[in-house]
């Protein structure tokens, strides 16, 4: 009897195949079929905190809102006096321009370009004062100072939080 023994072998020539076609299939996937292809995560807005103070000689004590940066920076900057003109906080994606606008007219701008466990690598342009990449620790703050203004200089503190 051949009969039995062809079917029994197309039989298992079938499942192998349909099995084969099947484990390919699981492998493709179907565009239609939801869950099919995977959303690209999408791009973390990373969270700034940008501060511009006025340091000036001329008296007139420490704003309130300053004293957290008087401490750090009694020790590299002169002044007799020290304010807050801006507090801006931001959410920034990587490759992201933000600008700042300054009292001066001008503006700080900044570009997140990578994060990672080391900090946030972030370029600066804050022209005829500061220019660069600088990695920003998390909970350690990048200062930049320079820029005359009204009888002193503008300090911009940048912080990734």
């Amino acid at each position: 009897m051949l009969w039995p023994r062809r079917a029994a072998r197309d039989l298992a020539l079938s499942l192998a195949l349909a099995l084969a076609a099947g484990a390919a299939g699981a492998q493709a996937q179907v565009p239609n079929e939801p869950g099919a292809f995977e959303a690209k995560p999408k791009t973390p807005r990373l969270h700034f905190e940008v501060t511009v103070l006025h340091a000036s000689p001329s008296p007139g004590g420490i704003d309130p809102g300053a004293e957290r940066f008087d401490r750090l920076l009694r020790d590299t900057v002169r002044y007799e006096s020290l304010r807050v003109v801006k507090s801006k906080q931001r959410r920034v994606k990587l490759n992201e321009i933000e600008k700042i606008e300054l009292p001066t007219g001008r503006d700080f701008r900044f570009r997140p370009i990578d994060a990672g466990d080391r900090g946030v690598l972030v370029s600066v342009d804050w022209r005829k004062a500061a220019r660069g990449d600088f990695r920003l620790p998390r909970g350690k703050p990048l200062i930049l100072g320079g820029q005359p203004y009204e009888n002193g200089q503008l300090v911009v503190i940048l912080e990734a939080e």
